[in-house]
């Protein structure tokens, strides 16, 4: 995969960074409040339920129906209600039972899961691009903070047999989140779906157990961080906006923690955002 970045406002963990240790923020402490809230349009549930009552499953549906299921057992168990399938006759004649008609029950159940589920995971979001002037702003402290850059990381996060879990993912952005239905992999939704308002981000992401992770704890919290190969951090890109003492501390940090990664040295001019040679000392 290509580069990834993720911003980061303030030099003081980057010795963690440098040498691999990289943090999930837990659901309840992303910035976008409508992360894993559950959204289901009664009509398109309807039309999705008559789909499946009528044509039946196909292969991939029962593929998406399994993961949906080994998704369920990792991180709510007690909200599965019905084991999975394993043929598509089978699929195809649960779907008919009357259980599957009360909207009111279903949309409660699936706001109880996901719940749970949001309780027991967390998020290491990335970029695809270095050069978005609102990152910059929102995430590097108005350029004073700086983008790791990652590389690799596709040969880290392989996934697993939920199709969520442990793989790097790019969010898709809609006007309005489609939500889940009956369709067997609308569920991901949950996990990889965002506003328009936030596509700026361009955003890929990895979906972890917070029991996968290293807890810390810190005041008033706990922070929660996994380890992948220190040279899957190819460079840093250092804010136009960093403070000499600022660049100074990163530079030795390189040089103590993990010389091999670049430092570049990010130059805004004329609304667009560049990398260039370091900025003089008097800057």
């Amino acid at each position: 995969m290509t580069a990834l970045y993720k911003f980061i406002a303030s030099p003081d963990a980057l010795r963690f960074i440098l040498n691999g240790v990289v943090k999930f923020t837990p659901i309840s402490e992303l910035n976008d409040p409508s992360e894993l809230v559950p959204a289901m349009d009664a009509e398109a549930v309807r039309d999705s339920l008559a789909r499946l009552r009528s044509a039946g499953y196909s292969d991939e549906d029962m593929s998406h129906l399994r993961q949906q299921g080994n998704l369920l057992q990792t991180l709510a168990p007690k909200y599965q209600v019905v084991r999975v399938p394993a043929t598509k006759a089978e699929a195809s004649r649960l779907i008919h039972s009357s259980f599957y008609d009360s909207i009111s029950t279903l949309e409660q159940l699936l706001a109880d899961t996901a719940h749970e589920m949001s309780s027991k995971v967390g998020l290491f979001c990335l970029s695809r691009r270095f050069d978005s002037l609102p990152m910059w702003a929102h995430y590097a402290a108005n350029a004073s903070g700086l983008a790791v850059e990652f590389r690799n990381l596709d040969q880290v996060f392989l996934g697993d047999q939920t199709g969520v879990l442990r793989q790097l993912t790019p969010v898709t952005y809609q006007r309005e989140t489609s939500g889940v239905t009956f369709d067997p992999q609308s569920h991901r939704s949950l996990f990889f779906t965002k506003f328009q308002d936030w596509s700026y981000e361009q955003e890929v992401r990895v979906v972890l157990p917070l029991s996968d992770c290293q807890a810390h704890a810190v005041p008033g919290r706990q922070l929660f961080t996994w380890q992948v190969p220190k040279n899957c951090v190819a460079s840093l890109v250092l804010g136009w906006n960093m403070k000499l003492a600022d660049r100074l501390a990163v530079e030795e940090q390189v040089r103590t923690y993990n010389p091999a990664v670049a430092i570049k040295y990010a130059h805004f001019s004329r609304g667009k955002i560049g990398v260039g040679p370091a900025p003089s000392a008097d800057a």
